[in-house]
């Protein structure tokens, strides 16, 4: 078995694939706009600092207006940390209070995803359920609504977002 196929073997649910090509994409359009590109010869990552001041408070509003994102808003993704133990575990974050904690809510639902092993369980009562699991879903559609507005209100990031992949 290769690593392509073994990586396949997690299983995971088309809602999480469909994230995880969508938030690649997005900060490869970040990057590829040129405006919100940091970095040197040791490499280039999305200025997501830059986007998210750019975009305004007002961004945040209109997703609560809008009603698009009330658990990634309310009660964002946890944080995985190492416990005293060495054992890993998740800690709460704050609710979201500025368009800039709202794109580090959705990078941590990207960081869960990849580096957290949030799908892993068969839900609750399998050996593998990870608490707080049951949120995944709402926590990944409402950042892809996110990131759909974002592109709807910025369409020159869209522009490079349907161009490069």
């Amino acid at each position: 078995m290769d690593l392509v196929e073994e990586a396949l073997r997690a299983e995971l649910p088309k809602l999480a694939v469909d994230f995880f090509v969508v938030f690649s994409r997005f900060e490869c359009a970040l990057k590829r706009s040129g405006i919100y590109a940091i970095g040197d010869d040791n490499g280039v990552s999305p200025d997501w600092d830059k986007f998210t001041r750019d975009l305004g408070q007002g961004f945040l509003v209109d997703v609560i207006a809008l009603e698009i994102a009330p658990v990634l808003v309310a009660n964002p993704p946890k944080k995985q940390v190492k416990l005293d133990d060495g054992m890993l575990g998740w800690k709460d974050t704050n609710a979201v209070a500025r368009t800039s904690d709202l794109f580090v809510a959705i990078r941590r639902v990207r960081n869960n995803l990849v580096h957290g092993a949030k799908y892993q369980d068969g839900g609750a009562g399998h050996a593998n359920f990870v608490e707080g699991s049951e949120r995944d879903d709402a926590l990944l559609s409402q950042s892809l609504a996110v990131m759909t507005l974002a592109l709807k209100v910025r369409p020159d990031i869209h522009d490079h977002f349907r161009r490069y992949g």
